[in-house]
């Protein structure tokens, strides 16, 4: 039966933590690198008051300087302030880049202007802050009291500023924390619904309700890694034996959802772990669409050997002309034979209804390599001659739906999937085979010395 994964907050987030953990650390990284590389901006202001000519200040006086000073708010910021400022300064800034570095806020519910000026040293934001409240203090005496009544006067200096308004590198690092954080999340589960590839033994454990019954590496050109990719096969053998109440199957299927999932070589290496033990083995090449087990297991031989199953299927050979032999101890091969135009009505001919009950009488076991089960229904047939099958699912490659679509099908036609066989598995480690290979080693040294002597 196939289960559905564990989709919940905490389980997304596990699993994709590793996407998560980048996009964060992206976003901290590249805020706190950037922000100390900003240029240093210093801002200070300087403070004016307006005030009406009266002797007493009541309540009225008081609300008309405060609407005065918000309408003396726009005139400081005006071009024409700016140009005044800048014949006041007479240096290399002109009258745009005065106006881009200043800005003027009436001060709610007060009488107060404040000139803000910022400047990339402390003391440019300074001079020109106190420049702009000089300028407007005599701008206004000259044209504005006489009119309006209010006079506006130098309340505070700019005070000299003592380290840079920006930028703020902690605070900037704290809000592309938290933005980042948002953006991992959302990225996580997005990547969560979107990818359905299948990365780790845990993640096949947790999506379908089959056993792992192995878990194989990658076969690198190294001795150890050699060793170990075939320690697999053996430790696949012995969990065979367990896998039912009545011992090993005495035929098992190989297949898989998709192509290139390395069924083939799975099977032929099944075959050769059951041999070397003193097993007699027939491995028969059920994949008529792209046939390679007689190129694995019988590298040597270019030419297909005649007949195969195909003649046996449309019984034109007998059983023993059809099963050939192979330089391996204990290890027969029934070849594919000539290919048919349709594999799948071959396998509904009146031997192939027959399954391979005819092929067991010969050996301990049979080792069928079956097509994939996505390009045809021939997989799904032969699934139903065996007493047990095996499905490859390649870490490299397989996804979810794969996977599921398999299973699928064989529960469709009632195949007796005895579980599940991961091929390239990133998870498995190479030492506990190296350390059984040298024990193994250690044990044939101390037998031929004890023989010796």
């Amino acid at each position: 039966m196939v289960t559905v994964r564990d989709d919940s907050p905490l389980a997304v987030i596990w699993r994709r933590k590793v996407i998560i953990l980048v996009t964060f650390l992206a976003f901290v990284i590249t805020a706190a690198v950037v922000s100390k590389n900003l240029d240093e901006v210093y801002s200070t202001h300087a403070t004016l008051l307006v005030a009406l000519e009266s002797d007493e200040p009541t309540f009225d006086s008081v609300q008309a300087s405060q609407a005065f000073a918000r309408s003396f708010a726009e005139i400081i910021s005006s071009p024409n302030i700016a140009a005044r400022v800048d014949q006041e300064l007479d240096d290399e800034r002109d009258r745009n880049d005065l106006l881009d570095a200043t800005s003027v806020e009436a001060v709610s519910e007060t009488q107060l202007l404040e000139i803000h000026a910022e400047d990339d040293t402390p003391e440019g934001a300074k001079e020109i802050a106190d420049a702009y409240a000089e300028v407007f203090v005599d701008y206004a005496a000259a044209n504005l009291t006489p009119t309006t009544g209010a006079s506006v006067s130098l309340a505070d200096e700019a005070p000299l500023p003592r380290s840079p308004a920006r930028p703020k590198p902690t605070l900037y690092t704290l809000i592309a924390a938290i933005i980042g954080l948002g953006v991992a999340l959302g990225l996580g589960f997005l990547w969560d619904r979107l990818d359905r590839r299948l990365r780790s033994a845990e993640d096949v454990e947790g999506r379908f309700d089959r056993p792992v019954l192995g878990r194989i590496p990658r076969r690198g050109r190294s001795e150890r890694s050699v060793n170990a990719f075939r320690e697999s096969f053996r430790v696949l053998r012995t969990n065979l034996q367990f896998a039912t109440t009545h011992g090993m199957a005495r035929s098992v299927a190989v297949t898989s959802g998709q192509a290139d999932e390395g069924k083939t070589t799975a099977a032929a290496e099944l075959a050769l772990a059951c041999a070397e033990v003193g097993m007699s083995v027939i491995a028969i090449e059920a994949d008529f669409r792209r046939p390679k087990l007689q190129r694995t297991l019988l590298p040597e031989v270019g030419e297909p050997l005649r007949p195969g199953l195909s003649n046996y299927l449309l019984e034109a050979s007998t059983i023993h002309e059809v099963v050939h032999s192979t330089p391996h101890p204990g290890l027969s091969l029934v070849p594919a034979g000539p290919l048919p135009p349709a594999p799948a009505a071959l396998m509904e001919s009146r031997r192939g209804q027959g399954g391979l009950s005819s092929f067991q009488e010969l050996a301990d076991i049979v080792i069928v390599d079956c097509p994939p089960l996505g390009i045809g229904a021939d997989a799904s047939v032969i699934a139903t001659w065996v007493e047990a099958v095996l499905v490859l699912v390649d870490l490299g490659s397989a996804t979810d739906n794969a996977v599921r679509d398999a299973l699928r099908q064989l529960e469709t036609v009632r195949a007796p999937v005895l579980g599940l066989l991961l091929n390239r598995d990133p998870g498995v480690e190479t030492t506990s085979y190296y350390y059984s290979e040298a024990a193994e080693k250690s044990e044939r040294g101390r037998s031929r010395i004890s023989t010796g002597s």
